[in-house]
């Protein structure tokens, strides 16, 4: 069962609750053409709408049908038919004695309150609490019942931009266009909720990888198409969002690590260049990895023999620390030394992922190589390999060489 099953459940009992509560048989009918429609998840709902009380269904239906007898015994009594309101909160204040100070609420009033805390006003999608109440009891579900749970999570692309050259009330109106983009594109079984400031989390109910990627992508595309304010002055040239899959014992076993591998392939999406949904994928490195700490020269358009310190480095890429943030798929020049070597090595490499670090106004760049002298190779290839032997030597042997 769903959350937004859950809603309809509790719409029909607050609306049998506010018309046919005082009408015994019309109102057990009611509930139990419910049940027939939506199973024993109604006796929960009904008594948490009732008494804000929770049980299993199992035990929710046992209070129910006790209930109902001390209710005909009440009418029965009095020779009037009591509400079954009444000969609810009496049967829980003085027969299973589960109430002891209870409290009296408009259900209107209280849908209206419960709505404010799950609720983001400006969207009119769920909130960040919600999804994450939301996220555990799907969780629990799938893996109850052994049934595939995806999560998608989007994110607009370049929206500080937006903002920059639009104002944030345009900002707004674009984020409220993009909920209801992705609210008109999902099944009612899913839930969709305003993650936090232009990110937006989307939960799929017995959805595998390959049919989250579907319909995340088919969002994408819809808003790839839809027409928002100055879009064409954005950086993509539209207004565009990007996201990232992951999907439950695919990727993760728990709500935490889903989130964590959905942000990651999020991620992704924007370092390959935005306007993308990419799929969470246990990272396979090609090459052997080494770390390194080796001053280079970098060439870009107008900085021409900027120093770098490369940290990381493989036959395939690396990884180096620079004063500027490159954008992603820029192509640079790179010169650098190898120890114990010759000459310089030289090559082209790609811009695939800036991530800032700390606060010091410095960047992580991953980069992978696009182009190389075969001598330079060679070179590299062997460098890698000679220092992976040395790191992978015990201890004791390592001590020996100092």
């Amino acid at each position: 069962m769903s959350d937004s099953q859950d809603a309809r459940i509790a719409a029909e009992v607050g609306k049998l609750l506010c018309q046919e509560s005082a009408q015994p048989a019309r109102f057990v009918d009611g509930v139990m053409a419910v049940a027939e429609n939506y199973g024993d998840e109604v006796y929960c709902v009904l008594l948490f709408t009732a008494v804000h009380l929770e049980f299993s269904r199992r035990t929710a239906k046992k209070h129910f049908h006790k209930v109902v007898e001390h209710w005909e015994s009440l009418c029965e009594q009095t020779t009037r038919n009591i509400d079954f309101r009444v000969a609810l909160l009496d049967y829980f204040l003085t027969i299973n004695r589960r109430i002891k100070n209870p409290k009296i609420i408009e259900i209107k009033i209280f849908e209206k309150t419960r709505q404010e805390t799950e609720i983001d006003d400006l969207t009119q999608l769920y909130n960040f609490r919600y999804f994450d109440k939301s996220i555990e009891r799907e969780v629990m579900r799938a893996s109850r019942y052994h049934t595939p749970l995806s999560l998608v999570l989007f994110d607009v692309d370049d929206f500080k931009h937006y903002n920059d050259t639009n104002g944030h009330l345009a900002g707004n109106k674009a984020l409220r266009k993009l909920a209801g983009i992705i609210r008109n594109t999902v099944r009612e079984v899913d839930i969709v909720a305003r993650f936090g400031g232009e990110e937006f989390a989307l939960l799929l109910p017995e959805t595998n990888k390959e049919g989250a990627f579907t319909i995340a992508d088919r969002i994408r595309q819809a808003v790839e198409r839809a027409k928002f304010v100055n879009g064409k002055a954005q950086p993509m040239k539209r207004f565009s969002i990007s996201g990232g899959v992951a999907t439950l014992h695919v990727d993760a076993t728990t709500s935490s690590t889903l989130v964590k591998k959905a942000d990651q392939a999020l991620y992704q999406a924007k370092a390959r260049g935005k306007n993308q949904i990419a799929l969470y994928i246990e990272e396979m490195r090609e090459h052997e990895r080494v770390s390194t700490a080796i001053m280079g020269q970098l060439s870009v358009s107008s900085h021409n023999g900027d120093v770098v310190l490369l940290q990381d480095l493989s036959e395939g890429g690396m990884l180096f620390h620079y004063e500027r943030a490159l954008p992603i798929a820029t192509v640079c020049c790179l010169n650098f030394p190898l120890p114990g070597c010759q000459g310089t090595i030289s090559c082209k490499v790609k811009v695939r992922r800036v991530e800032e670090l700390g606060q010091g106004g410095r960047y992580g760049i991953g980069a992978s190589i696009v182009q190389m002298r075969p001598a330079d190779k060679k070179r590299m290839k062997a460098f890698i390999r000679s220092l992976a032997d040395m790191n992978a030597e015990p201890r004791t042997a390592l001590r020996t060489r100092t």
